[in-house]
């Protein structure tokens, strides 16, 4: 892989990382398109962390409160006359109740990508599936139309768990993450901001749990797929310059009332990639 060709991959990985577009299957045809088979567990490693800080970088008081609130709840000044007297140690629950939905929403990719880890991983070495399922993807964001307007529920426990069987039907390449998360909270009634924001804190334990076990198979494989730091480097520049924008330009789009669109784009990728396979 040469300096090119990894600030390509980075800027797809970003760009589709959060745009539901599905990241995964751009991947796949994106390297078909370049000829490049493997592009390496560790600059797979080092995109998705790149991409996660993304989301920390844009969402970083909101995960900070969340933080505080974690360890507000294990201090015992929290619990003594000190939560009276200053308000810097009162538990948020606001905060404390969001990173709960968060660790539940996890838990049903956690689990089907540990139990079915190789099955899954066979229909990345297939560009047909990834394009069937890009038609897929874009129904999904076409039914977000059938919301009006939004409810503006509450997120709670049930809306949480149902957004994260939707992140793990999203381990397909192809079937988009933050498209399935997000329209499965439009649908349920969440507005838009809510939606997406929930969407991208998911997408923090999914990215770090994916880029924590392809470490590990490279530990346990004898480091294979290493690059040079020089292409890994650039690659994760862009990953996470792009991911970045790519959330700006999606809330704008939300909010807008525009989400359906991208399906008309995963149509598109699917149809053509259909016919030139």
């Amino acid at each position: 892989m040469d300096l090119f060709e990894s600030i390509v991959l980075g800027l797809v990985q970003g760009i589709t990382e959060f745009l539901p577009i599905s990241s995964s299957g751009h991947l796949v045809l994106a390297q078909a398109l370049l000829g490049v088979e493997k592009s390496g567990i560790t600059f797979e490693v080092a995109l998705h962390l790149a991409t996660a800080a993304a989301v920390a970088v844009y969402y970083r008081k909101r995960l900070w409160g969340m933080l505080i609130s974690l360890r507000l709840v294990f201090s015992p000044r929290a619990r003594g006359p000190e939560a009276k007297a200053d308000e810097k140690y009162v538990v948020d629950l606001e905060h404390l109740r969001l990173l709960w939905y968060v660790a539940l929403g996890t838990v049903p990719a956690a689990a089907v990508g540990s139990l079915f880890k190789d099955f899954f991983e066979e229909f990345f070495y297939s560009p047909h599936l990834v394009c069937v399922l890009l038609l897929v993807t874009g129904g999904v964001l076409m039914s977000t139309r059938l919301v009006a307007s939004s409810s503006g529920r509450r997120l709670v426990w049930s809306t949480a768990l149902l957004i994260g069987v939707a992140q793990a039907a999203a381990i397909l390449p192809g079937i988009s993450r933050s498209g399935a998360t997000i329209a499965v909270g439009l649908l349920l009634g969440l507005k838009a901001d809510k939606a997406a924001e929930f969407s991208f804190l998911l997408a923090l334990p999914a990215i770090l749990g994916a880029a924590l076990l392809e470490f590990i198979e490279l530990l346990g494989t004898g480091l294979p797929g290493s690059l040079n730091p020089l292409v890994i480097f650039p690659g994760s520049v862009s990953a996470l310059l792009f991911g970045y924008l790519a959330i700006v330009f999606l809330l704008k789009v939300l909010l807008a009332g525009r989400f359906d669109r991208f399906a008309y784009y995963c149509w598109a990728v699917g149809l053509t990639g259909l016919i030139l396979l």
